[in-house]
């Protein structure tokens, strides 16, 4: 896909919707992928990411900053800006990896189905972990603190969006930072890749 993700990414977004339509990654592909971006993202972050400040956003319940993308699909860090369940409807087909922290998702039938708490599916998805959702696909989410994820999507990402102040990107990418740092030396230190 580009330098940024993993290569398996590509093959999330090729994914059919049948439950046999699930695409061959290896162990290696999936589990080594986490120290790598997360060095990856830092760089970035100290280069300054540019038009990132002018173009961060509040969506969901996280604060969104873009991040390059060289195909054409929309690429996003995401940090949890509140740790409400907050509804994210799927407009476009979605991959998200968890860098740090944990995030519930809900996925619904229908958008009524969530004030009834009736889920056709749920999952924790935790550090070093993938999901993929498709269009159409109705989800609710229950981030905790300090979640720190980054989303690829084929087509930006849809209202509602409110833009994030300068001075709120600051915080916002001070956070970022420090959650990528503490990553980066807990998978070294650790001795984890």
């Amino acid at each position: 896909m580009n330098d940024l993700l993993p290569a398996f990414v590509d093959r999330l977004f090729e994914q059919g919707r049948g439950p046999g339509d699930i695409p061959e990654i290896s162990v290696a592909e999936a589990t080594g992928w986490l120290t790598p971006l997360a060095r990856h993202l830092l760089h970035l972050m100290e280069d300054g990411m540019p038009g990132a400040s002018s173009s961060a956003f509040e969506a969901h319940g996280f604060a969104c900053l873009p991040l390059p993308a060289r195909d054409g699909r929309s690429v996003y860090l995401r940090l949890a800006h509140s740790s409400q369940l907050t509804t994210w409807p799927i407009t476009s087909t979605s991959v998200l990896l968890t860098v740090a922290g944990t995030l519930e998702v809900e996925m619904y039938q229908r958008p009524e189905d969530i004030p009834a708490e009736r889920p056709q599916y749920a999952r924790a998805v935790g550090p070093k972990q993938a999901l993929a959702a498709h269009p159409g696909t109705v989800c609710a989410l229950h981030s905790s603190p300090g979640a720190l994820q980054v989303l690829a999507q084929r087509q930006p990402e849809a209202g509602p969006i409110r833009p994030v102040a300068f001075g709120e990107h600051a915080i916002v990418a001070q956070r970022a930072r420090r959650i990528l740092q503490r990553v980066v030396d807990t998978t070294t230190e650790g001795g984890m890749r």
